[in-house]
C-alpha cells in the first residue's frame, strides 16, 4: 500500500495542498478526482517525488520513500511525450529498461502489453503514424512495460477513446489485481466512478472526501410521483423506516428508506402513483456541485 500522511505544499500565498492524508491499497485502483485547480498534479509529483512537499510523508508498505526511492514505479505525466520517429516497440523497451529490467524482459513484456492493447500489428510502426487514441494506449504499455511496484497516472482517461478505454482499464485492473497500488489523477468524475475502487476528492489542495465507490454513492433514494404530493408525504413519513421525506415540484416525493421491502411497502399504502423507482446521485452529482 502507499501512503501519504499529511502532505502539505504551498507557495509564496498559494497553498497547493494542505494536509492530504490517503492510503492507496495494494489490488486496488485509487482514483483522484478534483477540477484542474485542485492540486491533483501537485499530489502526483509528490508521490513521485519530482518535488518536496513543505511537510508530511509518502509511505511504500510503512516504509518512507527517500529521493532515489522510486526507481520501480510506472509514472505517466499529463505532459505526454514520446518520440514520434522511433518504432512503437522499441519505445516501450527502450523506457522500460530505465527501469533496469533486462532487454529479454522488456521485449517480452512490450509485446505482451501490446497485443493485450489490440496493438500487435503496430509494433513496428513509428509513433507518429499511429492516431491519438492509438498513441495513449502505447503511453499505457509504456507505463507497466516494467511492471512496476506501484503505478501512477496523471490525467488518466485523456486521448481515450471508448475502445482503448475497455482495453486500458482492463489491463490496469489486471495489473492492480497482482497486488500493485494503482492511482489515477483525473478530472473525470463518470470514469472515475465506473472503473475506480476508491476515490479521493480533492479540492483546492483539501480531501474532502474519501472512501470505497460504494461507500462515497451511498444508499440509493426513492421518488415516486403522485397526484397528491403533500398527503403522499405525510404518509411516508408516519411509516417506520422511512426518512428524508422531501416533495419535488408539483408531482414528486423522495425519500430513504432502510430497505428496498421497506420503499415498496410504504409507496403501496399511497393512492394515484403514477411512477415510482430507486435513484442513486453519481458521485459528480453528489460531491462536485459542492465543490
Amino acid at each position: 500500500m502507499l501512503t501519504l500522511k499529511e502532505v502539505s505544499l504551498r507557495k509564496g500565498k498559494r497553498t497547493y495542498l494542505d494536509e492530504v492524508s490517503f492510503t492507496a491499497e495494494a489490488g486496488r485502483i485509487t482514483a483522484i478526482v478534483g477540477t484542474r485547480s485542485a492540486g491533483r498534479t501537485e499530489l502526483v509529483r509528490i508521490i513521485m517525488g519530482l518535488i518536496s512537499a513543505d511537510v508530511g510523508s509518502v509511505e511504500l508498505e510503512d516504509f518512507e520513500l527517500d529521493f532515489g526511492d522510486r526507481q520501480n514505479f510506472g509514472y505517466l505525466p499529463a505532459e505526454r511525450g514520446g518520440y514520434p520517429n522511433m518504432r512503437v516497440l522499441d519505445q516501450i523497451v527502450y523506457l522500460a529498461r530505465l527501469h533496469g529490467i533486462t532487454l529479454g524482459a522488456a521485449e517480452r513484456n512490450a509485446l505482451t502489453l501490446l497485443g493485450h492493447l489490440e496493438l500487435a500489428d503496430r509494433g513496428y510502426a513509428p509513433l507518429k503514424n499511429l492516431s491519438g487514441a492509438e498513441i495513449a494506449r502505447v503511453d499505457i504499455a509504456a507505463t507497466l512495460a516494467a511492471d512496476p511496484d506501484v503505478v501512477v497516472i496523471d490525467d488518466a482517461f485523456a486521448g481515450l477513446d471508448a475502445a482503448s478505454l475497455r482495453l486500458v482499464t482492463s489491463l490496469l485492473r489486471a495489473h492492480a489485481s497482482s497486488g500493485v497500488p494503482v492511482i489515477l489523477a483525473t478530472d473525470d468524475w463518470e470514469a472515475a466512478q465506473t472503473f475506480a475502487d476508491d476515490v479521493i476528492i480533492l479540492n483546492q489542495g483539501k480531501v474532502t472526501a474519501s472512501g470505497s465507490v460504494e461507500k462515497l454513492l451511498g444508499d440509493p433514494h426513492y421518488r415516486v410521483e403522485t397526484a397528491d404530493t403533500e398527503a403522499d408525504a405525510s404518509v411516508l413519513k408516519s411509516r417506520t423506516g422511512i426518512s428524508d421525506v422531501k416533495t419535488v415540484g408539483r408531482e414528486g416525493v423522495s425519500f430513504r428508506a432502510n430497505d428496498a421491502k421497506s420503499a415498496a411497502a410504504a409507496v403501496a399504502e399511497l393512492k394515484n402513483v403514477k411512477n415510482f423507482e430507486s435513484v442513486r446521485p453519481t458521485l459528480a452529482e453528489q460531491y462536485k456541485e459542492a465543490l
